[in-house]
């Protein structure tokens, strides 16, 4: 009767753990005999904290609250916070893997910490806390707002009014001066004649040298029709 053994060495991680592990036994008399084994990988705890709330910055007023997430094998059976130099603030809320501060100030600023351990080691991970000045509360106007989507809009809108004007009034000139036109036209065409002057008549007897004698439509023969114009 003879006896084999055979030994086999190699790392493992924690993603080792629960793998099967096979040993095969090959011999002419016998059928193949097969042994198999899961591994059973310990390791320490891997930590990280999460910002549960707020979402964003953290600023002046707010409230925090950070959980510790620790994995490990086996489960890490102690989680402690502390803050890194100084000490938690007083009024700072512990519950379980959960920490828990209101109304943050700036005088909070620091560095804190989740250690979580097991049978194995401790791990531990880093949050670091700056408070960021209150948001500045902007007054609510007491006037209606003015329309600020687009300045060039009101200047584009100002300018088409101007023009508008401006062409209304050259457009009611023009026409006033048509009318014009029009009544002149017509009065003279009423009373066209042939005018004379003191020089065109000859006359150096003439009472006014300046007085121009107008035949209105008819004979020189009507004094009835004749008109007199100073020139």
């Amino acid at each position: 009767m003879f006896t084999v053994t055979s030994r086999v060495r190699f790392s493992v991680t924690k993603e080792d753990d629960g793998v099967p592990v096979d040993c095969i036994v090959d011999h002419p008399a016998v059928k193949d005999l097969l042994t198999q084994r899961h591994l059973e990988v310990l390791y320490k705890p891997e930590v990280k904290i999460v910002v549960t709330y707020p979402d964003g910055f953290t600023r002046e007023g707010d409230n925090l609250d950070l959980t510790c997430i620790a994995e490990g094998k086996p489960h890490p059976h102690q989680i402690n916070w502390l803050r890194v130099d100084e000490d938690v603030p007083p009024h700072a809320v512990v519950t379980g893997s959960d920490l828990y501060i209101e109304n943050l100030n700036k005088s909070y600023n620091g560095t804190y910490r989740c250690v979580a351990s097991n049978a194995v080691g401790e791990a531990y991970d880093d949050y670091i806390l700056y408070v960021y000045d209150a948001p500045t509360t902007i007054p609510t106007p007491t006037t209606n707002p003015v329309n600020t989507q687009d300045s060039r809009a009101g200047e584009g809108t100002t300018q088409k009014i101007d023009h508008a004007v401006i062409g209304g009034v050259v457009a009611v000139v023009m026409f006033a001066i048509l009318c014009a036109l029009i009544v002149l036209g017509r009065y003279f065409a009423r009373h066209k004649g042939t005018y004379f002057t003191h020089e065109a008549k000859g006359a150096d007897d003439a009472a006014d040298a300046d007085t121009a004698i107008i035949n209105a439509e008819g004979g020189h023969n009507n004094t009835d029709e004749k008109k007199e114009y100073y020139i």
